[in-house]
């Protein structure tokens, strides 16, 4: 006895055709199988929401992974002749766009992962073929097709085994739908050509999935620095007596419980970042440049943590203390000074300042 995998099928089927050929026997002569579908559809359970933080890394696996019962007889086939007969699945409903570039780990095999309804969120697919109630796997899921070819009463089955997976910037919603179906695969041709839907076809669902995304508020932070002159700057450097406090602040950070086995759940850590719209002045490496027209001259601006050490732009810095399990509210203190760099000129000194923050 035989078996076919999915991807050698193309080349030994030719060479069987060209054999059959050969012998100027049609095979419908002394060949046959007819298969009768044993069932209509499963539905793989996932958790009935799923909240991710914002720039969790893309490839994390959401959710735990679902398996679909494992059937040996999806198909029931009386078979003449040899002809070979199996399961072979295909992509379906919402995984149709093709697979995207990121992969999920099951017991040692990666498994391709496919784009949902949700932007932003994938799931991973792979599982079991079962011909001749013999299982193969676990495999990905463009491998997931196999014959063998017994002759008699032929049971052949598989498994499906599911996982959401972030795979882009997320947007809020619900994955839900059919994402595969099954093929009885009993033709010389490779599938999905050589499926047979007349045989029954198996449809299988996800229960829906409402993803949340985990963000902190982050208000919007104003520091005055008064009106200063030669006097509060007489040399290059900051100015030695004038500083403006004020706070960063990161306002209802949601917590929660991480999903085991998984990165989904809570925030992890938060990490933070300023950057001066209008860049550094040159020669100075923590020196942001005015913003407008006009402006004074000779003058940037410096920022300084609550230690006083000078706080660096453009450089991810975390929130220490933050609590994952229970959020809550955070506050960053920091100070302002006006830095001459040359010679003074009078005009506005204002600048302009982005806070990027890193949710992961």
């Amino acid at each position: 006895m035989k078996n076919m995998d999915r991807l050698a099928a193309r080349l030994l089927r030719w060479m069987l055709c060209w054999i059959a050929a050969l012998a100027f026997v049609p095979s419908s002569a002394w060949a046959t199988a007819s298969c009768t579908v044993n069932y209509s559809s499963f539905t793989l359970t996932l958790p009935p929401s799923v909240a991710v933080a914002r720039d969790l890394p893309n490839g994390s696996i959401l959710t735990a992974w679902s398996l679909s019962p494992s059937k040996n007889d999806y198909w029931t086939c009386i078979v003449t002749g040899q002809v070979y007969t199996g399961t072979d699945f295909e992509t379906a409903g919402v995984t149709t766009g093709g697979a995207t570039v990121y992969t999920a780990n099951y017991q040692g095999v990666d498994f391709e992962v496919y784009p949902t309804n949700v932007p932003g969120v994938g799931i991973a697919m792979g599982g079991y073929v079962i011909p001749n109630s013999l299982p193969a796997g676990p495999r990905t899921f463009s491998k997931l097709g196999r014959q063998w070819n017994n002759n008699g009463t032929i049971y052949n089955g598989g498994q499906l085994i599911v996982a959401l997976v972030k795979i882009g910037d997320i947007t809020p919603g619900t994955a839900t739908g059919m994402v595969a179906q099954a093929f009885s695969w009993q033709t010389l041709t490779p599938p999905p050509a050589g499926d047979v839907p007349s045989a029954g076809v198996i449809n299988f669902y996800i229960t829906p999935v409402v993803i949340t995304v985990l963000t902190c508020q982050t208000p919007d932070v104003t520091v005055p620095m008064g009106i200063q002159g030669p006097a509060d700057l007489p040399s290059i450097g900051p100015a030695p007596s004038k500083v403006s406090s004020f706070n960063l602040s990161l306002n209802n950070c949601p917590g929660g419980t991480v999903v085991s086995g998984t990165s989904a759940g809570q925030i992890h850590s938060i990490q933070y970042r300023i950057d001066p719209s209008s860049g550094l002045i040159a020669g100075y490496s923590n020196v942001a440049a005015l913003s407008g027209s006009p402006t004074a001259a000779g003058v940037g601006i410096q920022l300084y943590d609550n230690t006083g050490a000078v706080f660096p732009y453009s450089t991810y810095m975390t929130l220490n203390g933050f609590d994952s399990m229970n959020g809550g509210n955070y506050t960053i203190p920091m100070q302002a000074r006006y830095y001459r760099t040359g010679t003074l000129s009078a005009g506005p000194a204002n600048s302009t300042m982005t806070m990027t923050v890193l949710y992961q």
